[in-house]
C-alpha cells in the first residue's frame, strides 16, 4: 500500500493499494507506486515485478484439439466434393458449377485449411512460414475463383437481358 496524504497534516495519510502493472518499494518513496517495465507485470498489491511467460498453445488443449477436428472435418469435406465432382465430371451440373475451376477452387480451400495445423504449440521459422504463406496463397485464389465465376454468372444474365436471341443463333 501507498500512503495518500489526508487533509493538511503530514501525520495524517490513507493506506492506498497500487494497480495492476506497479508496484510499491518499501525502501522507496512512501507516497508513490512505482511502474513496472513493459516486459515485466504485477499483481495489485505487489511489492516486486515478475518478468512476462510467454504461453504457447498446445497441442493437447482442448481448444486445439477441437479447432484441429474442425479443419480436418472441413478437409474430408473438401476432397469428398472433389471426388464426387471428378466422378461426374462430364454431368451439366458440373460444368455449370465451374468445371476444371471447382477443382482449381476446392483444392485451394483444402490447403488453406492445413495451414491451421501450424497455429498450435511453440512457433519455429518453418512454422511461421507455413501458417501464413498456404493461408494467403490459397485462400486469395479461391475468393479470386469465386469473383470469376459469379463475374461469369452475373455477365451471362446480363448478356441474356440486353440480347434475348443471341443463345438461338
Amino acid at each position: 500500500f501507498k500512503k495518500k496524504p489526508d487533509g493538511i497534516h503530514r501525520c495524517c495519510f490513507k493506506c492506498e493499494i497500487c494497480p495492476n502493472g506497479t508496484y510499491f518499494n518499501k525502501t522507496g518513496n512512501p507516497y508513490e507506486c512505482i511502474n513496472c517495465k513493459d516486459t515485466e507485470w504485477s499483481a495489485a498489491g505487489s511489492t516486486s515485478c515478475n518478468l512476462r511467460e510467454l504461453e504457447f498453445a498446445p497441442f493437447t488443449d482442448i481448444g486445439a484439439i477441437l479447432i484441429m477436428v474442425g479443419a480436418w472435418a472441413l478437409v474430408v469435406l473438401t476432397v469428398a466434393m472433389s471426388v464426387l465432382f471428378a466422378i461426374n465430371y462430364n454431368t451439366p451440373v458440373v460444368r455449370s458449377a465451374g468445371g476444371p475451376m471447382c477443382f482449381l477452387n476446392l483444392g485451394c480451400l483444402c490447403l488453406s485449411n492445413v495451414s491451421v495445423f501450424f497455429y498450435f504449440d511453440k512457433p519455429t521459422a518453418s512454422s511461421r512460414v507455413m501458417r501464413l504463406l498456404p493461408f494467403r496463397l490459397f485462400y486469395t485464389v479461391s475468393l479470386a475463383c469465386f469473383v470469376v465465376r459469379s463475374f461469369q454468372i452475373v455477365f451471362i444474365f446480363k448478356m441474356a437481358a440486353k440480347f434475348p436471341n443471341f443463345h438461338s443463333v
